[in-house]
């Protein structure tokens, strides 16, 4: 998985009036917020609350985890190493399986909490074994 280093430049901050319930503060001012990961493109609001704060905070939570999704996706699922599909990621079932050793683990811990090595040296002693065995 690719290791991400973010910073404050990598986004876009908008500030816009929300409508709806929660009466004039909600509706005159600037308290709604979306954010753009520019690399990406991909982008999340917070609206729910009448503070800047709560939905900056949504927003980035939101925006966080599609990142994390898209980096998986991408840098992952059905990504080929010498014609070999290396791992599978299924988010509904909440499954990443490694290929090669057969080992399944928890899509959230794999992707969203970045917890690969187990799977990475699953796969190691699966191909290990397997050279042994043929050479």
């Amino acid at each position: 998985m690719k290791e991400l280093h973010l910073t404050r430049t990598d986004f876009e901050i908008e500030w816009f009036s929300g409508s709806g319930g929660g009466g004039q503060h909600r509706n005159k001012h600037d308290n709604c917020c979306r954010i753009t990961h520019k690399e990406t493109g991909l982008r999340a609001q917070g609206t729910e609350h009448r503070d800047r704060i709560s939905n900056r905070r949504d927003a980035f939570h939101v925006l966080a985890a599609r990142i994390l999704d898209y980096y998986g996706k991408q840098g992952a699922q059905g990504r080929r190493t010498n014609g070999e599909l290396v791992r599978t990621y299924h988010a509904p079932r909440n499954e990443v399986i490694d290929i090669a050793s057969g080992r399944r683990q928890a899509y959230r811990k794999v992707v969203v909490d970045g917890v690969l090595g187990e799977m990475i040296e699953a796969r190691r002693d699966a191909i290990n074994e397997r050279k042994f065995r043929c050479g």
